[in-house]
């Protein structure tokens, strides 16, 4: 859709040549030669000089704009030369840096190859047009005539040189090169060139129209390449496999995307495989103390304290057990992340809860443990007993999947340590993943995992006695405390929809334990049902459409703007507001995204009777072009408020909600 939209404004440029403001870019062309033969092939120069402040763009823009493009005729034949792009900058639009452009300043040379034809004589001349888009804090698509005469010849010795030969040979020069090395990514906000060791990196770009990497951050030596990292998390499946440039002290080189490149071992941070799993050992050591496993870590203490009148063995077997409950779902959880990395997903811990199903599920089953903790759902006098039944008689796979319970209430929380060792495994083989991971795991059931190896430790707890059923009450909350983050997750994921799919599940759900809790055949089978049914909320979340942020924006009806129309309904006593925008302006994109077309501004629109009416400039419209230098501009965006029997308020280009209801207002306070 992009490149639609960016045709639309080439062929605006057409007819722009009647613009009575002066440009901010002067565009000239230059041959090398002072005289030509015909036959010959040359390569002659689009000079552009920009002024201070404005950019012009490469051929690939960015985020947004337009490369330059001309159009020639010698009167005989037309020309459409391929313009050749020199090696540009990463520059951000405006001051938002979440928005990156590649384009010049000052001053840029495309160079271009046409050939005299076999029939020239005399003097040959070139005419045509030269087009653009130059930004600042506005984008204003500019055009001016240009040409240029050169006398024909017919022997090699009357050519010669031009004063511009030098220029264009070093704009040649400055056009990126294919250069025997290629380029992956590494890691979720890097890439590896390989074959590319004693090159002084300045900048990175892809050709892929519209695609846009980031701010390097950090150049850094790795095997027989560099590693570049860059200041935004890099999502591969945005970019088409081509070719990227790499700008350099000497101009630019040219690299083919291959997503086959092995990359090498990347020691995050330079850190050794042993600092890493004391790492993961301290971080899963740690997340037993956040709220999310804390309780459950409690409950097993007081399991544990229920026990220590028993059998030593009887407590280091539940232990052990709890500990192989952790250290085998942290595999499983290990290898679903090995398996999607392979098909180049770029993720990490809790990538789980990116899916709304998933996260559905956790807000059943912190609900649901919370209710049990509190003591309105029995499923035993122990945590264990959420496994008793899975395996009838089996109290001890019932210690097995409460460890599998702790894994999975873990998800949601990140301890310190946590996000070092984590990042660590984006880049390394399958089975330092697997070792990092379990590490994590022994180091979440390490606290358990000193009463298996010394079971007399339980001798130190607390007796048993009123103060458990106090304290397991108590650890409810931080449980369902969890859960209302998980729902507003969900909500963020989805819409606010899903509370109603999702409420409406739990209580079902528990309107079915409470029926199983009957005496009759009949309740339990029903309540059993029920139970069941309700379960058909988690798979149905992932079908709620997604809200698109969190302040809700609209589809907003407005009238297209015309002088007639807009004179009426001021003199119909209506005040109206005018919306100069253009598809291509991200500017105007931007503001109408955060603030024209909220449901804030249309409430103020509706109390105050405004009247929308929207200026479309993405293709060239010369009553638009008209509105705008009545005002003195020649570029969108253009926000004006007009009131009957009073002058037009011109807003900011970066308005805000203040500044916005002050002019709206501004008829009501005289």
């Amino acid at each position: 859709m992009k490149w639609i939209l960016k045709v639309c404004v080439l062929s605006l440029f057409v007819v722009l040549s009647g613009f009575t403001q002066a440009n901010q870019v002067t565009a000239r062309l230059i041959a090398p030669v002072e005289s030509v033969i015909p036959g010959d092939t040359l390569w002659f120069g689009l000079s552009l000089e920009i002024t201070e402040g404005w950019n012009t763009y490469w051929k690939n823009a960015g985020s947004t704009g337009l490369p330059p493009s001309i159009e020639l005729s010698d009167g005989q034949q037309s020309y459409e030369p391929e313009l050749q792009f020199p090696v540009a900058k990463t520059k951000p639009f405006g001051d938002d840096v979440s928005l990156l452009t590649y384009g010049y300043t000052d001053e840029v040379l495309h160079p271009f190859q046409i050939t005299v034809p076999l029939t020239a004589s005399g003097q040959w001349s070139l005419r045509g047009e030269a087009r653009w888009l130059v930004c600042r804090d506005i984008c204003i698509p500019e055009s001016q005539e240009v040409s240029i005469s050169l006398p024909v010849v017919s022997s090699q010795l009357d050519v010669r040189r031009s004063q511009f030969v030098q220029q264009i040979d070093a704009a040649r020069a400055a056009v990126p090169t294919d250069f025997p090395a290629s380029i992956n990514f590494a890691g979720s906000q890097s890439v590896w060139i390989s074959g590319l060791t004693e090159v002084a990196i300045q900048d990175v770009m892809p050709e892929g129209s519209g695609e846009v990497l980031g701010l390097i951050e950090r150049v850094e030596p790795l095997g027989d390449g560099v590693l570049v990292t860059f200041d935004r998390v890099l999502n591969p499946s945005d970019y088409v496999t081509g070719h990227w440039v790499i700008g350099v002290e000497s101009g630019g080189i040219r690299l083919p995307l291959d997503r086959s490149l092995a990359v090498p071992m990347i020691d995050k941070q330079n850190l050794s495989l042993g600092v890493v799993l004391i790492m993961a050992l301290a971080g899963g050591l740690i997340l037993n103390l956040m709220p999310c496993v804390f309780p459950v870590l409690s409950i097993k203490a007081l399991s544990i304290a229920g026990k220590a009148t028993k059998e030593r063995r009887d407590v280091q077997q539940g232990a052990w057990l709890y500990t192989v409950g952790i250290l085998a779902t942290m595999l499983v959880l290990a290898s679903i992340m090995v398996g999607l990395k392979a098909g180049g997903a770029q993720i990490g811990w809790g990538f789980q809860l990116q899916t709304p199903w998933f996260v559905g599920l956790l807000v059943y089953v912190f609900v649901i443990l919370g209710l049990w903790l509190y003591g309105w759902v029995e499923f035993g006098m122990a945590l264990s007993g959420v496994g008793q039944h899975l395996t009838e008689g089996h109290s001890g796979r019932a210690e097995f999947f409460t460890g599998v319970l702790a894994v999975v209430v873990a998800t949601p929380c990140t301890a310190p340590f946590m996000g070092v060792a984590m990042g660590y495994t984006l880049t390394q083989p399958w089975w330092i993943t697997l070792i990092v991971f379990s590490t994590l795991g022994l180091g979440l059931a390490l606290p358990m995992l000193a009463f298996a190896i010394r079971p007399q430790l339980a001798n130190r707890l607390p007796r048993p006695g009123h103060w458990m059923i106090r304290l397991k009450q108590f650890l409810a909350f931080p449980i369902l405390a969890t859960a209302i983050w998980l729902l507003w997750v969900l909500v963020r994921q989805t819409s606010s929809d899903v509370l109603v799919l999702i409420l409406s599940g739990l209580l079902l759900f528990m309107f079915g334990i409470w029926l199983t809790k009957g005496e009759g055949r009949v309740s339990n089978i029903l309540g059993i049902l029920i139970v069941i049914t309700s379960l058909i909320a988690i798979p149905g979340v992932s079908q709620v459409t997604p809200a698109s942020s969190e302040q809700t924006t609209l589809e907003i009806e407005a009238e297209p703007y015309a002088s007639a129309a807009l004179q009426a309904r001021l003199n119909a006593g209506q005040s109206v507001f005018i919306n100069m925008t253009a598809d291509w302006c991200i500017t105007c994109k931007v503001t109408e995204k955060r603030l024209l077309n909220t449901e804030a501004v249309d409430q103020l629109f509706n109390d105050n009777g405004i009247i929308r009416m929207t200026g479309d400039w993405t293709r060239y419209d010369p009553l638009i072009t008209e509105y705008l230098n009545a005002f003195d501009r020649v570029g969108v965006p253009l926000y004006v408020v007009n009131h009957p029997g009073m002058e037009p308020i011109v807003l900011s280009q970066f308005p805000s909600f203040d500044e916005l209801e002050k002019a709206i207002t501004a008829r009501s306070s005289l």
